[in-house]
């Protein structure tokens, strides 16, 4: 993949053909850099990656800030855990900050799991998602996950992707039931993505600014075949259509092992402009433009701003 990686380093590509469809961003909007502490023996970079993208999140980081009363559960309270570490990271002197508190609430509170323990490696992607539905849960309770409406939780009001997929065959016309369900993040194989990446290229003279949405769906779409529902002998894709507009997007990396040599190449494969309508075929068009980060469930800092535009 040497020939692609130069291409993305010296400019091109996405990156390159996206200028003047990306806004740039006021000083003000920009949140104060500061870095989170990781001990030997703490294993807390999981939960520090989460937390670093949820405080770079413009939208997530002014909608908490908002929120004055919760379900607290004292020394197991995630949301009180978070309000503090967020008011260090905007009013500390300190460069580095420790995110002990959170963490300790985070194992405290998945305990009978035995999941995100002090001391014990755990996966970015799932945190960050727990950490959504904790804050669910102590802002909005009363309402199932699944199916929860409240205008005040940010978790479902920001973050929601609401889908609902079905098979149809072309052959003998089954279709399968449609299945709704609603999706936090969604998941790409970055070896799919890195595959596809090289096939797209293979192909074309050269990339093009819009190439990172049809690269994502691309990749989101290998292997996601089923029988045909009346087992006439075809193979279908699935279809799945997205029924809402949610303000961020989570493109979560998942990496087939976890001493992956294909870093460098996903980082060379992210575009910096996308449209959301490449990526899962939108039930309405009434997208605008909104500036998101993505994160990856490997150790790594957060990623420049993409802007997702409409068709």
């Amino acid at each position: 993949m040497s020939w692609k990686r130069n291409y993305f380093a010296s400019g091109g590509g996405a990156a390159g053909g996206a200028q003047g469809l990306v806004t740039p961003r006021t000083m003000t909007s920009i949140a104060p850099s500061k870095g989170l502490s990781n001990e030997p023996g703490q294993n807390s970079c999981f939960l520090n990656s989460a937390l670093q993208v949820l405080w770079h999140l413009d939208i997530f980081r002014r909608s908490f800030r908002q929120l004055t009363t919760h379900k607290c559960m004292e020394d197991s309270c995630i949301f009180c855990a978070l309000k503090s570490i967020f008011a260090q990271f905007q009013f500390s002197s300190e460069r580095v900050l420790p995110s002990d508190a959170l963490r300790s609430a985070l194992a405290k509170t998945f305990q009978d799991e035995q999941r995100f323990q002090l001391g014990i490696m755990d996966d970015a992607a799932e945190c960050f998602e727990n950490l959504l539905m904790r804050i669910h849960f102590h802002i909005s309770a009363e309402t199932r996950e699944d199916i929860c409406t409240a205008k005040h939780c940010i978790p479902h009001q920001k973050f929601a992707m609401t889908l609902f997929e079905q098979c149809v065959c072309n052959s003998c016309g089954a279709t399968s039931d449609p299945l709704p369900f609603i999706q936090m993040v969604h998941y790409i194989s970055t070896t799919s993505l890195c595959n596809q990446a090289v096939k797209m290229l293979e192909c074309r003279e050269k990339p093009t600014p819009d190439m990172f949405g049809e690269l994502l769906r691309n990749a989101s779409n290998v292997g996601d075949l089923r029988n045909c529902p009346s087992n006439c002998g075809e193979v279908l894709r699935i279809r799945r259509v997205l029924m809402n507009s949610p303000e961020i997007v989570s493109i979560g990396l998942v990496w087939d092992s976890d001493h992956s040599d294909l870093a460098e190449d996903v980082i060379h494969s992210l575009g910096t402009c996308l449209r959301l309508g490449d990526v899962r075929p939108p039930h309405t068009h009434l997208y605008l433009a909104i500036s998101v980060r993505t994160f990856t469930g490997v150790q790594s800092p957060s990623l420049e701003p993409i802007q997702w535009i409409n068709l």
